[in-house]
């Protein structure tokens, strides 16, 4: 008894691996792309949206360090201007490599 046991579990197992393995057509992928796509544009519109305030703040954080003669404060500011540049071309930089 326990060896049919066995041996069906065995064949249902079998039996599944082979159902998994068989390719199956997907319908309906455009309607996925398209909305990957439009998150896809979401998420590029407020990481440029948060790109131009970064920029913003930098410039004006460097301002203030050069009218300060703060070196500390212009380093720090510069880096936050470059980061505002890179998140601002992030969505040409993603375009280039797909």
């Amino acid at each position: 008894m326990r060896k049919k046991r066995k041996e069906q579990w065995r064949m249902g197992v079998a039996l599944f691996l082979i159902l998994i393995s068989i390719p199956m057509t997907a319908f309906a992928t455009s309607e996925v792309v398209t909305r990957i796509n439009s998150l896809q544009t979401l998420v590029m519109g407020i990481i440029t949206a948060a790109g131009a305030i970064v920029l913003a703040w930098g410039v004006f954080d460097f301002a203030a360090g050069y009218q300060a003669h703060d070196t500390s404060q212009q380093t720090q500011s510069l880096k936050k201007v470059v980061a505002g540049i890179l998140m601002l071309l992030a969505q040409s930089v993603v375009n280039m490599l797909s």
